[in-house]
């Protein structure tokens, strides 16, 4: 079976069409077709991309076949449509970095970054992140009130202290979206703390509370909580969180 009868397969094996699988690596459904006949040969990331989609191994996507035993020669024929694609695939690979690896090799090597973008996926679920929050109103006039809302990081790293904000959505039109600071005690040195003012907000609006974290630039945000105020003194809420 070839590499392009086995993105078909697997293709079928999902219920889905040559367009619905271009729309999820982005590519065209013209490129699809190429690829299951063989006419063309999917780059290192749509081949990753494909692994992970499919739910196999590199190896098992690409078939790779250990070398002859020794002393065994292969029969001497000439280069088929099947070698050429063989051959341009290797090539695909090999230009990853550049170096003259195997083609085993340089699938366990894609296997090994996948599994470390799996991994690196894990370690940042925001859900994780968090082991407790809570709120309270600190101020109620006129102007509008003021909620201070807190939360503990579940994993907090001195070293690589992160960015944490808080995000009230659905209050009305947009969202209030607040820094938060880390309480500067060493007792709770985990802690992060911040204060909104739902100034010109109906006191009856529900919206939805959540934290974000912020780390090498991208944001990772866990709702807590779902928020309606009954009056200016009181609310309830519905936990999102754990």
């Amino acid at each position: 079976m070839t590499l392009g009868q086995r993105i078909q397969a697997h293709r079928t094996r999902l219920g889905l069409s040559q367009e619905g699988l271009g729309d999820k690596l982005g590519v065209s459904r013209q490129a699809v077709s190429k690829w299951e006949a063989d006419g063309a040969v999917p780059d290192t990331n749509k081949l990753i991309a494909l692994s992970k989609l499919f739910g196999i191994s590199l190896n098992e996507l690409l078939q790779v076949d250990g070398p002859p035993p020794a002393g065994e020669r292969p029969p001497i024929r000439r280069p088929g449509a099947k070698a050429v694609l063989a051959g341009v695939l290797v090539l695909a690979l090999l230009a990853l970095t550049g170096t003259t690896l195997s083609l085993a090799a340089r699938v366990t090597a894609l296997e090994e970054q996948v599994a470390a973008l799996q991994s690196g996926a894990q370690e940042l679920d925001p859900a994780e992140l968090v082991a407790g929050w809570d709120f309270g109103v600190i101020n109620d006039n006129e102007a509008g009130r003021t909620v201070e809302f807190q939360v503990t990081a579940a994993r907090y790293d001195p070293e690589e202290e992160l960015e944490v904000f808080f995000l009230l959505s659905g209050l009305g039109v947009g969202a209030d979206r607040a820094q938060a600071d880390r309480i500067s005690s060493a007792q709770d040195a985990g802690v992060y703390t911040a204060t909104i003012n739902l100034e010109q907000r109906l006191s009856n609006d529900p919206f939805t509370l959540s934290v974000g974290f912020v780390k090498d630039g991208v944001e990772y945000l866990q709702p807590l909580a779902d928020f309606s105020f009954l009056d200016r003194t009181s609310s309830i809420y519905e936990p999102l969180w754990p």
